[in-house]
C-alpha cells in the first residue's frame, strides 16, 4: 500500500512538473489581484495644509484585469479600487497639538493600461517588470478640530493622468493557470497642491484561455 501511495504520488508531481515545463499558453487572459497599499502625500510649500507630507496606513485593494499575453510581452486593462485611506494629524506642536489636530479621508480608484515583459515565460518560475500608464479618481476630505469644534473643510475631486512601475514573480501552475507576485510604485498626480503616490504589495492569479 505505502509503495502504491509512493508511486501515485511520484507520478502526480511528475504530471504537475511536465505540465508546468510545457509552454505558456499565448492568448487571452483574466487576471484578479489584491495585496497592501501604502500611500503617500506630499504636499507642496504653497498648500492650505500645515504638514508637508502624510504616511497613511496601509490598508487593502482589490483589482481586475483583462489582457493578452504573447510570449514574452503581455499586455492589459486593470481596474483598481482601494479602501479608504484616512488619517488624523496635528495642526500644531507642543501643548495645542490635542486641541489643533484635522482628520483627512483620501479615497482612490485607478483604471490602467499595463504592460509586462517575463523574462523566463515557459519556466516554472518566472521574474517579470511592468509599467503602466491610466487615470486614477482622487476624493478627499479633510474635518479641523479646534479646541473641540468641528471645523469642516471643503472636499476635492481630481482625476488624474498616473503612471506606474513594477517588478515581480509568475509562477506557472500549468500552461494556463499562473501565480503572481509583486511590487509597484504608482503616481497618481496631485490633488490640492499635493502629489500622491502610493506603493502597492501584490498577489493574484491569471488563467490564459
Amino acid at each position: 500500500m505505502k509503495k502504491f501511495f509512493f508511486m501515485a504520488l511520484s507520478a502526480a508531481l511528475f504530471c504537475s512538473v511536465m505540465s508546468a515545463t510545457a509552454d505558456a499558453r499565448d492568448g487571452a487572459y483574466l487576471a484578479i489581484r489584491g495585496g497592501a497599499v501604502n500611500e503617500n502625500m506630499n504636499r507642496d510649500d504653497d498648500s492650505s495644509f500645515d504638514e508637508n507630507r502624510l504616511d497613511f496606513d496601509y490598508v487593502w485593494f482589490v483589482s481586475g484585469a483583462i489582457g493578452y499575453r504573447w510570449n514574452y510581452l503581455r499586455a492589459e486593462i486593470e481596474y483598481t479600487y482601494r479602501d479608504d485611506f484616512d488619517d488624523t494629524y496635528s495642526t500644531a506642536s507642543g501643548a495645542m497639538a490635542n486641541e489643533l489636530y484635522s482628520h483627512m479621508v483620501l479615497k482612490s480608484k485607478s483604471v490602467m493600461f499595463n504592460a509586462y515583459f517575463d523574462f523566463m515565460p515557459n519556466y516554472v518560475i518566472s521574474p517579470y517588470v511592468n509599467a503602466g500608464i491610466g487615470w486614477t479618481y482622487l476624493e478627499m476630505e479633510d474635518t479641523t478640530y479646534t479646541f473641540g469644534n468641528v471645523v469642516p473643510q471643503p472636499s476635492f475631486e481630481e482625476t488624474n493622468f498616473t503612471w506606474s512601475l513594477g517588478a515581480g514573480l509568475t509562477i506557472r501552475i500549468n500552461k494556463c493557470i499562473n501565480i503572481d507576485g509583486g511590487y509597484r510604485y504608482i503616481d497618481m498626480g496631485e490633488i490640492e497642491h499635493a502629489n500622491i503616490n502610493a506603493h502597492e504589495i501584490y498577489g493574484g492569479i491569471r488563467y490564459t484561455f
